[in-house]
């Protein structure tokens, strides 16, 4: 678990969620245009579904 915390892949998991929820939620607004909204969001989940399939004790698999 101690190797997982200090995973620079899982704090910027944790940190793509939270820009995430705080684009969807309307309190970070990134642009007026739904499009622009919709592509940064699914960035954002994709280097979220990066960090939780990612496994920092095996350096040699994904």
């Amino acid at each position: 678990m101690k190797k997982r915390l200090t995973s620079w892949v899982f704090w910027s998991s944790v940190a793509a969620q939270v820009l995430s929820l705080l684009t969807a939620t309307g309190v970070l607004p990134l642009s007026k245009s739904d499009a622009v909204n919709a592509a940064v969001a699914a960035l954002l989940q994709l280097f979220v579904c990066f960090g939780v399939l990612n496994n920092p004790t095996d350096r040699e698999n994904f």
